[in-house]
């Protein structure tokens, strides 16, 4: 009995301590992981703390320092006598700041881009508005910029702007003032738009913000003729820059270089609106993919007119958007940064095994198949519509037989009864008059059918149609 305890509490001993090993193994393993984890998450944290607030760190320090710089600048203009206060060698107003400067502090380069405008204060009347204002140059108006980046772009700076008046009564300016104003397509105008001034004979150099109304004012600005390049850009709009004139420029711009007159409020007025996005794919009949379709698109806002002899005759438009594109293996393409308006679609390869039949949706108030409109600021998604020449099918298009427009809403009947499987459908015109048989698939069976085309207000015609691949047929009705 007492040997049989021993060997029993020896084999309970080996049994105890092979279970606390096992146990012991386990737990050791799944600890090292979730600690592995918790290790981790805590030192990425920890990391993307440190990196965001040592940025933070060092854009405030530019920042400050920009202030700094920003501020001394601004404090030597106010030093200046009002005369003085001008960009050095400018052609609008001539003084003793320099336009671009540079100057390093706690061996940090920072980068100063000033200029100076006057200002018809609205307090005293606008010139040429009611009250009228025949000395609109009522005060200089200096803008200091300062970038840590060399670019007078660029959004990494800090911009402060002082207004300077005359030390007496307003003073008279030689030439006239130049007015841009930006507009939407509603001619609604569009406030914090970028206004880019240039005149190289010049020398004159301006970046000016539109005022809520849409507009800026240069009063004073110095006479002559179609030579001030004018650019307009702002975020999520269609950025427009004025080209020269005929024959410098091959064609007729919209918006050609401006002009100056003395004593004579210029107004240019350039209309834009926001950007948008097109997906265009190309589809068969039955909206299928229609792969390696090339096209030409053209459209939007409109640039110019081609010239002929004499140059004042236009004869085409030219428009920003003008591009020969392909739909690829995906039978689509995506257009990004387009303006507003009509855009039409060219089927460049006519002698493929498809016919471009419409765009959908088309732009039916024109009675353009092949014309769309594109709205500002949308995401615009159109297909352009082939029919396959190589399946018995038919396309009817319904037409007045006098100035043969489209009868949309016309009836049009195609049958043959005596097929073994008989056919009989009977479908409605869309905008531009047509119809298409099939509307699935299978493809039609080829042989001879019978058309009845019905139409409110017009003679109801009967006829036969021999269809044989890909056929067309066109309907001409008169008036009852």
């Amino acid at each position: 009995m007492r040997i049989q305890s021993i060997s029993g509490r020896q084999n309970f001993n080996v049994s105890l301590r092979d279970n606390l090993i096992k146990n012991k193994e386990g737990f050791t393993i799944i600890e090292s992981i979730v600690a592995l984890f918790i290790f981790s998450v805590i030192v990425l944290t920890f990391y993307s703390l440190f990196s965001a607030g040592t940025g933070q760190i060092i854009e405030t320090k530019k920042r400050m320092g920009a202030v700094l710089v920003a501020n001394e600048r601004m404090e030597i203009v106010r030093s200046l006598d009002f005369d003085q206060i001008g960009i050095s060698g400018s052609g609008y107003i001539d003084g003793d700041i320099p336009a671009t400067d540079q100057v390093t502090v706690d061996r940090k380069t920072f980068y100063i881009f000033s200029s100076v405008a006057y200002v018809d204060d609205p307090y005293d009347g606008i010139e040429g508005e009611d009250p009228d204002d025949d000395s609109p140059a009522d005060y200089k108006r200096v803008t200091i910029k300062t970038a840590w980046v060399n670019d007078e772009n660029t959004k990494e700076a800090v911009t402060l702007v002082s207004d300077f008046a005359p030390p007496g009564v307003e003073e008279s300016t030689n030439g006239g003032t130049l007015v841009v104003k930006v507009m939407d397509k509603d001619s609604v105008g569009i406030q914090e738009f970028d206004v880019h001034i240039e005149n190289d004979d010049l020398n004159i150099d301006e970046d000016l913000v539109t005022d809520s109304n849409g507009g800026i004012s240069l009063p004073g600005a110095p006479t002559d003729g179609n030579d001030y390049e004018i650019s307009v850009s702002k975020n999520n709009y269609f950025s427009i820059e004025t080209l020269p004139s005929y024959p410098i420029t091959s064609f007729l711009p919209v918006y050609a270089h401006a002009s100056v007159t003395e004593g004579v409020r210029n107004i240019y007025s350039i209309i834009t609106d926001l950007v948008s996005n097109l997906t265009l794919s190309t589809v068969d009949k039955f909206g299928s993919p229609v792969q390696n379709i090339a096209y030409n698109l053209k459209g939007g806002i409109r640039k110019g007119d081609t010239i002929d002899d004499p140059p004042d005759n236009p004869t085409a438009p030219i428009f920003y958007y003008d591009e020969n594109l392909d739909s690829g293996s995906g039978a689509e393409n995506e257009i990004t940064g387009i303006s507003y308006g009509d855009y039409t679609f060219s089927h460049t390869d006519s002698g493929g095994n498809y016919e471009f039949v419409r765009m959908n949706p088309a732009n039916a108030t024109v009675s353009n198949r092949a014309m769309f409109y594109v709205e500002p600021g949308s995401s615009t998604e159109e297909s352009a519509v082939f029919a396959d020449k190589n399946i018995d099918s038919l396309l009817v298009t319904v037409l007045e037989n006098v100035d043969s427009d489209p009868i949309a809403g016309a009836s049009v009947r195609l049958y043959n009864l005596s097929l073994p499987e008989p056919y009989d459908v009977t479908l409605t015109a869309d905008e531009f008059g047509m119809v298409y048989f099939p509307v699935t698939l299978p493809e039609l069976t080829a042989g001879s059918y019978d058309l009845t085309v019905q139409a409110d207000g017009y003679i109801e015609i009967n006829d036969t149609v021999i269809i044989d691949n890909y056929t067309k047929k066109e309907i001409k009705m008169d008036l009852s």
